[in-house]
């Protein structure tokens, strides 16, 4: 029992403190991420200005006017580099921004140690200068709180040393000191606080919207996959009466757009009633399955078989002349006529198959309607059922 709420404290510190950006946050708000650097670079340069144009008076020599004035000339430059850069999209400074971003950052508050050591008698301007760099660092950057953390303790374990020392040195009042130190301790912990809060929100915001998108995306598969099978026959895997009836339409336009001539078969199996009352619609089921394999293995990706009643079926073929459209249906006839079947309650015996087959060729430009010409090669499907079943009729182009 002990051990439950020590997981569980190990994995909220975790998440709040350790947790570093999944790249693929990273590049989803990569634009905001450089607007929020520029906009550091623009105050911290501007800060910069300010205090280079105002060397403190209390300075007594040139020396340490130089150097202090060397080091906030050095820190503006790190500003304006990390703007250019940023500006610029560096694909280098891109790749590895928040690295770079966190070195530049440590180089800013070290650069403020030299001043400090320089202008002793002004150092806690320095010291709160610091503290207000990684405060506004923590808000505005968009940097992992594991990292301000390391900033924060960089910070405390150099400038509050430095700052109890030059103190002592120059007899400050320890009750000053000590006030000091309160007020940076609340600036780094608002900033830390501030930190987690916004990196918080910004990442479960992120994971709402890859949920979103994860839903969004098996939705529209399902729809997809009901879409699929509105369009195809379940128990023969081939497609049915209605996206035969659409495709109908699209290949007259593009049979019109390029000028080919299409195909139309309605093939029909022979005596299917009589091996339904014989050996049971199990047994109908599956010749229907086996004609259904054997009619899809002989036709091309681009044609279009579909089942439309119960033992018939029906083939949209193009681009096709008079010649490939007797081999394709002869082809399918005689493939079906050397199929034998097994009878699934006779072990061993088995069963063999005939289809009938009525065709005819048409051009977009007599632009029939598919029920015009359905019923058209009808009477060429009845053609092969009179003249004794297992036969090809195809209707000549009027």
């Amino acid at each position: 029992m002990r051990r439950y709420p020590l997981k569980r404290t190990w994995f909220i510190f975790r998440k709040l403190f350790l947790r570093t950006y999944h790249p693929t946050f990273t590049a989803t708000n990569i634009t905001d991420i450089r607007s929020s650097v520029m906009i550091f670079g623009v105050m911290t340069a501007f800060t910069s200005t300010i205090s280079l144009l105002f060397v403190d008076s209390l300075v007594r020599t040139k020396e340490a006017s130089f150097w202090i004035a060397f080091f906030r000339i050095s820190s503006l430059l790190i500003c304006f580099f990390v703007y250019l850069f940023a500006k610029k999209r560096i694909r280098l400074f891109e790749r590895h921004i928040f690295s770079i971003t966190s070195l530049i950052l440590a180089s800013l508050i070290l650069l403020y140690i030299p001043m400090m050591v320089y202008d002793k008698p002004n150092h806690s301007y320095y010291l709160f200068g610091s503290a207000i760099v990684v405060a506004s660092a923590s808000i505005i950057l968009w940097i992992e709180p594991i990292r301000i953390f390391l900033l924060s303790g960089l910070y405390v374990f150099i400038f509050i040393p430095l700052h109890l020392n030059f103190s002592q040195i120059l007899g400050f009042d320890r009750f000053i000191f000590y006030q000091d130190i309160l007020i940076v301790i609340f600036l780094l912990g608002f900033g830390l606080v501030a930190n987690l809060l916004i990196n918080y929100w910004r990442f479960e915001e992120f994971r709402a919207k890859i949920r979103l998108r994860i839903t969004v995306g098996k939705l529209l598969r399902i729809n997809q996959k009901i879409e699929d099978l509105s369009r195809v026959d379940s128990m023969t895997e081939l497609f049915n009466r209605r996206h035969l009836l659409e495709q109908f339409e699209l290949y007259k336009k593009r049979s019109h757009r390029e000028g080919f001539v299409i195909g139309l078969v309605i093939l029909d199996l022979d005596r299917l009633k009589i091996i339904n009352d014989k050996y049971g619609h199990k047994q109908g089921d599956m010749a229907i399955q086996a004609f259904s394999r054997t009619l899809r293995s002989r036709t091309r990706s681009t044609d279009i078989a579909a089942r439309i009643g119960g033992d018939e079926f029906c083939l949209l073929v193009s681009p096709i002349d008079k010649v490939g459209l007797i081999n394709l249906t002869e082809n399918i006839r005689e493939k079906l006529e050397s199929l034998k079947i097994p009878i699934h309650n006779h072990p061993g015996e088995t069963l063999g198959l005939t289809v009938s087959i009525g065709a005819t060729l048409f051009r977009s430009s007599d632009d029939p309607s598919f029920d015009e010409l359905y019923h058209k090669i009808d009477t060429a499907l009845y053609t092969s059922k009179n003249e004794g079943r297992n036969r090809v009729t195809i209707l000549e182009e009027e």
